[in-house]
């Protein structure tokens, strides 16, 4: 049984696994220091959706008990991630959200290492604000993928992630007659998906790398 409206919009965050995640990192970092990374930068990021996002409003797909841990501690929504790829785990977490009466879904990628509080408070702004028939895609750094999206109605399931999914998800936008705009801000565009993205966000990563490891 479906709750009744929501007055929120929702914010689905799926978080990958520590271990075998960032195999495009490979040739850059060894194993160890990817997964440190990649610890360190979603942890910051649930905590940003915890400080912002309304209370209630927030599930975290994930295969990774203590990212699911650190969720419960947040009294942040959580649920399992099968593992089948990065679209399933978000419909999963959509499919959490429309249970519960949402109409505004956004959705988030968890390697954001310059994310800020005021990132996430200008995406929550823009959901709540988002007109009828409308998707918002917030686009990677280099243009070609996709970070995110918010959608309205939730039920419209415009998600397919992957290499080259930006033209992807703006063509799937206009054939489902919604209206497409993009949220380009550095702090939601700076992911960690290439060798190149850690050249370009060095100094950045390295404060990251430095508190993980305290």
């Amino acid at each position: 049984m479906r709750a009744g409206p929501s007055a929120e919009p929702w914010l689905v965050i799926p978080v990958k696994g520590a271990q075998g995640g960032k195999q495009r990192l490979a040739s850059a970092l060894p194993q160890p220091e990817r997964e440190l990374l990649g610890v360190t930068v979603s942890r910051r990021v649930l905590r940003a959706a915890c400080e912002v996002w309304p209370a209630g409003a927030v599930v975290v797909v994930t295969p990774d008990p203590e990212v699911a841990e650190l969720c419960r501690f947040l009294t942040l929504g959580v649920l399992p991630d099968p593992g089948a790829s990065q679209t399933e785990a978000v419909r999963l977490g959509v499919h959490h959200a429309l249970e519960r009466g949402a109409q505004v879904v956004a959705t988030l990628a968890a390697d954001l290492p310059l994310l800020g509080r005021d990132d996430l408070v200008a995406l929550l702004r823009l959901s709540r604000r988002l007109p009828e028939r409308t998707m918002v895609l917030i686009p990677d750094l280099g243009g070609t993928g996709s970070n995110g999206m918010v959608v309205r109605p939730a039920a419209v399931l415009a998600h397919a992630f992957g290499p080259g999914s930006r033209l992807r998800h703006l063509g799937m936008g206009r054939a489902l007659g919604l209206r497409t705009r993009e949220l380009v801000r550095p702090g939601l565009a700076a992911d960690l998906d290439r060798p190149r993205d850690l050249e370009e966000l060095g100094g950045a990563l390295g404060v990251l790398a430095g508190a993980g490891r305290g």
